[in-house]
């Protein structure tokens, strides 16, 4: 975890939560067999995973978690104010890149640039206006509903982790103990 100071104390707050989950992600993808990766989860008419993807692997929410933040990290610093950010379409970003540490290998990549766009991002930055798949938001609202998808991927991950016989870390035993998350 970065104790590298923003221009808002909100976006500090949120950079160590999100590197917390990312951290903890990464960490504990890390040690599964590829086997795993690929696993298809329990088919039940109950237990779908979004309305758009009803079979996804391991392999296959790590990958979406890597092109959405990259996408949304991106468009947030560029973006005008009422912008509306489009879905992501950057899947060309992965395209051969193998699951287990290759992928992970990547993300870390990925998300160091994205750090660094968010450590760019300036107060005025932070009040913008955008819209997202009909929503408005400033730009820091809609980085806390990223912190939101991304915790919702992890419980995704845990379940599906669950479902191989693999116990899934402690959501709150974070990686980094000496940093106060304030």
């Amino acid at each position: 975890m970065s104790n590298f100071q923003t221009a808002s104390p909100e976006l500090d707050r949120f950079i160590a939560l999100h590197d917390q989950q990312v951290q903890q992600m990464a960490d504990f993808v890390g040690t599964i067999s590829h086997e795993i990766y690929a696993a298809i989860p329990v088919d039940s008419p109950a237990l779908f995973l979004g309305s758009r993807v009803k079979k996804i692997t391991i392999g296959g929410l790590v990958r979406h978690l890597i092109l959405a933040e990259a996408h949304w990290f991106a468009a947030v610093k560029t973006a005008a104010d009422g912008d509306t950010i489009p879905l992501p379409q950057n899947a060309a970003l992965l395209e051969g890149v193998p699951d287990g540490g290759p992928l992970l290998d990547k993300y870390a990549a990925t998300y160091a640039v994205s750090l660094e766009r968010l450590r760019s991002l300036t107060a005025a930055d932070l009040t913008k206006r955008i819209v997202f798949v009909g929503r408005q938001y400033t730009v820091m609202g809609f980085l806390w509903t990223v912190l939101g998808h991304h915790g919702f991927h992890l419980g995704q991950l845990d379940l599906l982790l669950r479902q191989q016989g693999i116990e899934a870390p402690e959501y709150m035993e974070w990686a980094e103990q000496t940093a106060v998350i304030a």
